[in-house]
């Protein structure tokens, strides 16, 4: 199980930040796309990251026998 970590942290902070801002009445299209443009980019960097991780950690374990 991996620790609790500051990316993750982070990134439950901007999704609860997303969620609130979705719900307030925003004038502008423009500003819901981009606020939904950069919730995805977030989040495809995160996985990107723990996905990477995971990889490192498995080879290094994995060569390191």
């Amino acid at each position: 199980m991996m620790p609790f970590d500051s990316t993750l942290r982070l990134s439950t902070f901007s999704g609860m930040a997303l969620t609130v801002l979705m719900q307030l009445q925003l004038g502008s299209e423009e500003v819901l796309k981009t606020v939904v443009l950069a919730g995805v980019g977030g989040v495809s960097s995160y996985l990107f990251t723990i996905g990477l991780k995971y990889l490192i950690h498995y080879y290094k374990k994995k060569f390191n026998q």
